[in-house]
């Protein structure tokens, strides 16, 4: 247990230093507010100078795919209209359980407005236990999964589920949205082998198809979020080299010394909080991240920022969805009411979360029963590890 005593004084030296560091960020905010108006005024030239120097900066250079600075107004969303939404949770495998396995759980919400149509909330587990599933053939290797690996396929199961949802869905008449919770953007996926991005990127892109083949908005909404993909343009327009040679010109400083760096570090959402009205959305940028460049063009992930009245949200999307003009402004427009029926978040990702959610007795009892089963089953050796069994009981 947490000895709170001896914990205060560093609790007390956290906030000292907390009101130091919003200093320094009123001043790096000034500074990226003078950029961002500056490249407004020469929007074309920005746009161009981004384009001259992807391929020179130590961070991906998203493109705009409207004129830099713009806003929009985000209409009220008109029924009728069918939502649905996933939000997914794991139990990740232990050696010192009874039987190593995992257990991906997808909630998911569905909810039609405009038409009298029933709510559908539900979960959706799956069980993970084969050889396969825990020494995943990578590159003709067989390799022990991780956090990491586990957290990939769960999103690729969201995705999928989501897909499948909204494709029965659209049987209700309603144009169809579909919501996720988070990122399109699978940005730990080039941290695994080779062997595993290519069969990852295949699978995901066979999910992203499919949506497009059924005409169905796909959003990831991405709530406080931390990229900062506006303002590391930004640092572009304000370098004072031509061409911005990072390894060249700033090599041999720390990235706090760059002379870009009076605008760094801070999120795109701390930017725009002052420069987006009411329920108006950013300009729409592509991502030029590695993880999307494999994708194909109608694939490649744009995003905006969209000030719903509580905060400047991320939403990302397919960049088909973009080219679909309507199709795209129908889909912005259920978001911001989502997020406006959920008083801050969209209500049926919201809705989605807390079905999936996996609490500690949920955990405890999925494993009671795994015990059970092996044991009517009559499986040998069904315990857990000495570690574990004192884990649980107690020395005291």
């Amino acid at each position: 247990m947490l000895d709170f005593n001896k914990l205060m004084q560093q609790i007390d030296q956290v906030g000292q230093e907390s009101l130091e560091e919003s200093l320094d960020e009123h001043e790096t905010l000034l500074n990226a507010h003078e950029a961002y108006e500056q490249a407004i005024v020469a929007a074309e030239e920005f746009a161009q100078r981004l384009t001259d120097n992807r391929e020179t900066v130590l961070w991906p250079l998203s493109q705009p795919l409207e004129r830099f600075g713009n806003s929009y107004k985000v209409e009220t969303q008109k029924d009728p209209v069918t939502v649905v939404a996933v939000d997914g949770s794991q139990i990740m495998p232990s050696h010192h359980e009874v039987h190593a396995c995992y257990l991906l759980n997808v909630g998911v919400a569905v909810v039609t407005y405009g038409a009298k149509q029933p709510p559908i909330l539900e979960s959706v587990p799956q069980l993970y236990h084969r050889p396969e599933d825990l020494y995943p053939l990578v590159d003709r290797r067989r390799v022990h999964i991780d956090e990491l690996y586990v957290s990939l396929e769960r999103s690729l199961l969201e995705l999928q589920t989501l897909l499948q949802r909204a494709i029965e869905m659209q049987q209700r008449g309603a144009p169809v949205v579909a919501l996720f919770d988070g990122s399109l953007i699978s940005w730990s996926a080039e941290k695994l082998p080779f062997g595993f991005q290519s069969s990852y990127n295949g699978r995901m892109l066979a999910t992203l198809e499919a949506f497009r083949n059924s005409a169905i908005p796909l959003i990831g909404y991405i709530s406080h979020s931390r990229s900062s993909d506006v303002v590391n343009a930004l640092r572009v327009s304000i370098c004072p080299y031509e061409v911005s040679r990072c390894r060249d010109h700033c090599g041999h400083l720390n990235e706090e010394d760059f002379p870009c760096s009076k605008i760094w570090p801070l999120s795109d959402r701390q930017l725009l909080h002052s420069k987006l009205d009411l329920h108006h959305r950013s300009t729409l940028f592509m991502s030029r991240s590695p993880a999307v460049k494999n994708l194909p063009a109608p694939h490649k992930i744009c995003f905006t920022y969209v000030n719903t009245g509580y905060e400047i949200a991320r939403i990302e999307l397919p960049h088909w969805l973009f080219a679909d003009g309507q199709l795209f402004k129908n889909a912005v427009s259920t978001v911001l009411s989502q997020a406006q029926k959920g008083g801050g978040y969209p209500i049926c990702l919201s809705e989605a979360h807390h079905l999936a959610v996996i609490r500690g007795g949920d955990r405890e009892r999925f494993f009671a029963l795994m015990t059970q089963h092996l044991i009517r089953l009559g499986a040998s050796r069904v315990r857990v590890s000495p570690k574990e069994s004192k884990k649980r009981i107690g020395f005291v």
